[in-house]
């Protein structure tokens, strides 16, 4: 027996039975049943689908005729109206989806697997191939940009056989020259089309009409703002910001109450709708009110860095209470609490990793000699310890000198970094200015940065005389030698 044999022999076995058959008398369901199964499986009863007599299998009482099984939905895409293409185990399916339902085969050209093969005979190709290798000659039209059959112009350009044949042709919306591949409308008139479009479909997500109409009018704006086509690709962001408001509002509040809700982060990434708002009236944006927002969120970190029940949380808690106390009393800001919280974290940190809670003189005395300038900053949260826990630990009194010499090992770093650099722009000099001010004179570092050019004098023999408040400071030229000297 050849094996052709075989595999027909195989194809024609029954699988209710497992016996060979001459004849498949039906595939249901993609199980085949020979003529001694199908009369002992199918018996003749009522369709429970359309009410005729049909032959059925006695083991599934939902079961309906072939008339009802092609008369279903497609079983993938669920269109009601087409050719069926397909009776899968799954139901009928159209001939759109019928390809998906197919064994992948290899490529004959390529031999990627593939559900999708086919023969083409534009370009002489005898064997099945994918898609790939059947749309060789295919690409973005150079003139609409549409992905199609492409040939070569008299100018050189690729061109789909529309723009090739037709050229530029005058839109039939606005009548502005659109090239012919684009087909009923410009690009400038699809973009305008499909926001207007979607504002539409986000505008029935409201159940205010006075918030459909406020992000009707929003929507329209961002089209003269960034342009349509942008503002199509990013409407429905917005949606959930507006629908936020309409539950809790119902319309926009002021300032002061989008700012509680949202906070300052937040508002930041809704910077369009808040412009919008602006400038339509609706609200008045305070700095100060976004920079108390942003204090309280760092706070809020700040605070979070413990675990809560922790004695680094307990202490850090009760130092912020106490301050609360003071801000109510206006006798403090919220920006001071911050700057005051930041360092007293710290502190615990540092007390934290000596395992010495609550800190005593050690840790703050290890903590100052790293960080001198944080002292302070640090006087609220110690005088809270030594009063409130009766920790025996006091400010040491700030060293001078030690500051001074780290001062000027920094000056000087950064003179040597300028003349390295080198220079004679107006700006490079008065960076110099500034730094050899501040090292050889004491003077902060911004007076050379924004002391007036009529109070600088070049000197011939190289160096600055500099005044500043009534008194003449020298100042080196960018020459190490002069500085040596």
């Amino acid at each position: 027996m050849t094996d052709t044999d075989m595999e027909h022999l195989k194809e024609q076995q029954c699988d209710e039975c497992g016996k060979p058959a001459v004849k498949i008398w039906r595939v249901y369901k993609g199980h085949r049943y020979c003529s001694t199964c199908y009369a002992r499986v199918f018996k003749r009863r009522i369709c429970p689908g359309c009410g005729n007599f049909a032959r059925l299998p006695k083991n599934q009482p939902n079961a309906v005729c072939q008339r009802c099984e092609i008369n279903k939905p497609c079983a993938r895409c669920g269109k009601t109206d087409y050719e069926i293409g397909k009776i899968t185990i799954y139901g009928p399916v159209c001939n759109a989806c019928l390809p998906y339902f197919h064994e992948p085969k290899p490529c004959g050209l390529c031999g990627k697997l593939s559900i999708f093969l086919s023969r083409v005979k534009r370009l002489n190709i005898e064997v099945p191939v994918c898609p790939s290798c059947a749309r060789p000659d295919h690409g973005n039209c150079q003139a609409c940009r549409r992905h199609r059959l492409l040939t070569e112009a008299p100018d050189g350009r690729m061109l789909c056989n529309v723009c090739l044949e037709k050229g530029n042709v005058p839109c039939p919306e606005c009548g502005e020259t659109m090239p012919a591949g684009y087909g009923r409308r410009c690009e400038a008139c699809y973009w305008k089309s499909l926001l207007e479009k979607r504002i539409k479909m986000d505008c029935a997500a409201f159940s205010s009409p006075q918030m459909a109409a406020f992000f009707e009018a929003f929507g329209q704006w961002l089209g003269r703002k960034v342009g349509a086509k942008k503002a199509a690709s990013t409407i429905h962001r917005y949606l959930s910001f507006f629908i936020e408001i309409e539950q809790q509002w119902k319309e926009i509040p002021k300032y002061d109450m989008l700012l509680a809700h949202f906070g300052t982060l937040r508002l930041r990434r809704m910077l369009l709708p808040v412009s919008w708002m602006e400038e339509r009236g609706f609200i008045v944006p305070s700095a100060v009110a976004k920079e108390d927002d942003s204090n309280r969120r760092r706070i809020t970190t700040i605070l979070n860095k413990f675990p809560t029940g922790s004695p680094e949380q307990v202490l850090l808690s009760g130092y912020h209470q106490l301050m609360i106390k003071s801000l109510e009393a206006d006798k403090t800001t919220i920006g001071s609490i911050r700057l005051a919280l930041s360092p007293a974290a710290a502190l615990l940190l540092k007390a934290k990793d000596m395992k010495c809670m609550p800190p005593n003189q050690k840790v703050l005395d290890t903590y100052l000699e790293t960080t001198p300038g944080q002292r302070a900053a640090l006087s609220g949260f110690i005088c809270y310890l030594r009063d409130t826990h009766e920790v025996k630990i006091t400010l040491p009194k700030p060293n001078t000198e030690k500051a001074q010499r780290n001062r000027k090992k920094k000056l000087e770093a950064e003179m040597l970094v300028l003349m390295q650099e080198g220079g004679n722009s107006d700006e490079f000099m008065r960076r110099w200015l500034s730094v050899a001010l501040a090292y050889f004179h004491g003077l902060p570092k911004k007076v050379g940065k924004t002391m007036p050019n009529d109070q600088i004098a070049e000197q011939e023999n190289g160096g600055f005389n500099v005044t500043w408040k009534e008194q003449i400071y020298w100042v080196p030229s960018v020459d190490i030698n002069a500085i040596r000297t």
